[in-house]
């Protein structure tokens, strides 16, 4: 096989790891499920960093894709935390509590997972809205 080849599998195969893990995330009980598939784009993923060179087209291809990923995680890092800081300061509002005065309430969970699944799809959105473009 061909660096072009791989290459492009693995962007499909990715792809459907990416599928597999949203509909893991839908499903009752589908943490593996979730794992799985985000196991599957992270190694598609691997496969293509390893082949991108293999000419011009795929180092565009891979050009795309990185850079919207990148971006998202730029935009999601600082978004994120601010939309859970003014849902917290509303719910708490709303229900009468002073934040000072409840210190020992858990805090809720991080969103670092969230973040990193989103980026991954956005590069696998990169990749294929390049790809269809044929640019």
């Amino acid at each position: 096989m061909s660096k072009v080849s791989i290459f492009m599998t693995a962007g499909w195969i990715g792809l459907a790891g990416v599928g597999v893990a949203i509909a893991g995330a839908v499903a009752p009980d589908g943490d593996g499920i979730v794992v799985t598939g985000a196991i599957v784009a992270v190694l598609g993923c691997w496969a293509m960093l390893f082949t991108r060179k293999a000419d011009e087209y795929t180092q565009a291809l891979w050009t795309a894709a990185a850079s919207l990923a990148f971006a998202t995680l730029l935009i999601l890092f600082v978004l994120l935390p601010f939309a859970e800081g003014v849902y917290e300061g509303f719910t708490m509002a709303h229900e009468g509590r002073d934040p000072d005065m409840d210190p020992g309430k858990a805090q809720p969970e991080s969103s670092m997972g969230l973040t990193i699944m989103i980026a991954i799809f956005a590069f696998y959105v990169g990749l294929f809205w390049k790809r269809l473009r044929g640019t």
